[in-house]
């Protein structure tokens, strides 16, 4: 059975280069997207900002269109999925079935770390009406050293929102849902677990560069490893320098949940070792 794979995230946590990774493979039957963003627009309230990116880009499709001018296509089907996901489920179904070699296929979205189980029972139901396989890949990271690469992405993309140097707004801002929703890896793992059972690959962000790490992932998604680019890098965030101590100690606490659950679940992990901040938590 061919496999679709939902990747949920986390965000800054390595899916980019993961997605980059398996799309290398003759087996990997990519689309023309990474992130599709169908069901973090369709489900998610804190999401609104993203629904309203979508709609828009589809206005201006039908825009043009009307003027007689060419339409972006993949942004018209995108719009088709977030009115119908049916046609989402079939678009990843066809792209296994156009593709003899193909084994597996997915989309990489982190916001999708946010739905509900239930929303993913829905997925992975869609597609074993389909006669796929639907599996969850989420990747970890430790929520002070994920906090504070986001805010480094953001600052750099949109230097203008920031009035404060970035070690200030970790500070003041971490515990912005903008932020700590998506380090909430407690939530996700039960939702993941709850929905998928033991179809849930969960990698540490710490150890994924590594061949015997891809390896796992490309076995999991059913197919064969192949060579990975680890000098490559995607949507860096500036030096990989950590915050001040003191900042970073005040996160993790703020985030002690998050460690404590990590490490209750993943109890095999020695968390102190993979998480330069888990040791202001965990003892």
């Amino acid at each position: 059975m061919k496999t679709f794979l939902l990747g949920p995230g986390c965000q800054k946590g390595g899916t980019t280069w993961l997605y980059q990774h398996l799309k290398a493979s003759t087996q990997f039957a990519h689309g023309y997207r990474k992130e599709y963003h169908v069901f973090d627009v369709r489900d998610l309230p804190s999401e609104s900002w993203t629904r309203e990116r979508v709609i828009g880009l589809a206005e201006e499709s039908l825009a043009a269109l009307r003027q007689g001018e060419p339409a972006a296509a993949d942004v018209l089907h995108r719009m088709s999925m977030v009115a119908n996901p049916r046609f989402y489920f079939d678009y990843f179904a066809g792209l296994l079935a156009q593709r003899p070699e193909a084994r597996a296929t997915g989309d990489f979205t982190p916001d999708y770390a946010l739905l509900p189980a239930e929303r993913l029972r829905t997925i992975r139901r869609g597609f074993e009406r389909r006669g796929v396989r639907a599996a969850a890949i989420f990747l970890m990271r430790d929520p002070v050293d994920r906090t504070w690469s986001q805010i480094r992405m953001r600052a750099s993309r949109r230097p203008e929102s920031f009035t404060m140097p970035v070690e200030s707004v970790l500070r003041e801002q971490h515990g912005d849902p903008t932020y700590a929703l998506r380090s909430q890896y407690g939530d996700t793992v039960r939702a993941l677990d709850e929905a998928f059972g033991d179809d849930v690959h969960y990698e540490l962000y710490e150890r994924l560069f590594t061949a015997e790490a891809v390896g796992r992932v490309c076995r999991f998604a059913g197919m064969e490893p192949h060579e990975a680019d680890f000098d490559r890098v995607h949507n860096a965030s500036g030096p990989r320098s950590g915050p001040p101590e003191d900042v970073a100690c005040q996160v993790a606490l703020h985030y002690a949940p998050v460690y404590r659950a990590v490490a209750e679940r993943f109890p095999d992990l020695d968390l102190r070792e993979w998480w330069p901040s888990a040791r202001y938590v965990l003892d």
